[in-house]
């Protein structure tokens, strides 16, 4: 990589793509957003697609009617009324639980079916934001400090918590994302309000310490086994105190800077981090990684295995600014997916 570019070639075979949205999680509505951006720029890329809806009770439909699943052969096969619904590569478009989790790649391993983005073991850790800081922080990159509550288990009370991580503080569901459930705490009685509302979207609930002076800074990756590429990084200056749900999708004064205003070291730094933490997933495919910048330190926030693709996203955009319009970008996605070895038959 020089001057920050990324050369990937086009596929010279174009692929039939599955693209899987919607889902039964909080981001269903994002996820559907999302699946346009890629359906379009797969199609500018050279490719076919068919959609799959999964609705919000579950059922998976391909142009408004059901799908079934043989499971009878080695590589189960997706039929609508009596026919086969052909593919070379599913592409999840699933923000947040039952998609974003390792649950949908699961299924395509059990399925036989190449699948974009990052495996099982990758999404699920990276989704589970608790297990992640403990991972990252175990091998030394630093984290903003934080405790757990658990839903059922006796937990610190307000006055416990801000004597151990002081104020403010942001509340945050464990396993969701798109600023979904996410609250920012000034004192005791907000803080407990913020916890309740984060247990009504998981049973696991973080506490974080808030970062002074805090700059949202991103990096979107692109792995394939041991090589990693990073795209110059990107920063976040939200419309609203901070980078919650409104200012993300609804506020027209946040703004996204890239590249972001860091100087050529500090930039340095925080691609090598953002390479170091998707492979301490054994991330393959895709994601974005994301940092919150203090006076001091530059610490590492959370990955997203399967980010946000709608037209003011980042992820696509930092690559575009790397040199990597968005058909390449899906090029890169496909030919990742379909080099690895089926699961179970590596030698």
């Amino acid at each position: 990589m020089r001057a920050g570019i990324v050369i990937i070639l086009r596929l010279e075979v174009m692929m039939k793509v599955l693209v899987v949205c919607g889902g039964r999680s909080a981001e269903r509505e994002i996820s559907l957003e999302s699946s346009r951006f890629v359906l379009e720029s797969l199609a500018r890329a050279g490719h076919s697609t068919v959609t799959a809806v999964i609705g919000s009770d579950g059922a998976w439909t391909v142009d408004g009617a059901g799908v079934s699943v043989d499971m009878s052969k080695p590589r189960w096969v997706l039929s609508q009324g009596g026919s086969g619904i052909g593919f070379d590569v599913l592409f999840p478009v699933l923000h947040g639980t039952l998609g974003e989790d390792g649950t949908i790649q699961g299924l395509c391993e059990m399925a036989g079916w190449p699948c974009a983005g990052a495996g099982v073991m990758a999404s699920a850790v990276a989704m589970n934001k608790i297990v992640f800081k403990e991972l990252a922080s175990g091998a030394g990159i630093p984290v903003v400090p934080w405790i757990e509550i658990l839903a059922g288990r006796p937990a610190p009370g307000a006055g416990e918590i801000i004597a151990g991580l002081g104020l403010p503080l942001f509340v945050k569901p464990a396993r969701l994302g798109s600023s979904v459930g996410i609250s920012r705490a000034a004192d005791a009685g907000e803080l407990e309000e913020a916890v309740a509302l984060a247990l009504e979207y998981d049973e696991l609930v973080l506490v974080e310490k808030a970062v002074e002076h805090a700059r949202e800074i991103e990096v979107s990756v692109l792995g394939s086994g041991a090589s990693v590429e990073t795209s110059v990084p990107g920063e976040i200056v939200p419309g609203r105190s901070w980078y919650d749900y409104e200012a993300k999708y609804c506020c027209s004064d946040s703004r996204l800077l890239i590249p972001a205003g860091l100087d050529a070291g500090r930039a340095a730094e925080v691609r090598a981090r953002a390479a170091r933490a998707f492979s301490l997933l054994g991330g393959r495919g895709f994601a974005r990684v994301d940092f919150l910048a203090g006076d001091d330190e530059v610490y590492l926030n959370e990955i997203n295995t399967i980010p946000g693709f709608t037209a003011i996203s980042m992820f696509p955009k930092l690559w575009e600014a790397t040199g990597l319009p968005a058909e390449g970008l899906m090029d890169a996605i496909l030919r990742e997916a379909l080099s690895r070895p089926p699961v179970g038959l590596w030698r």
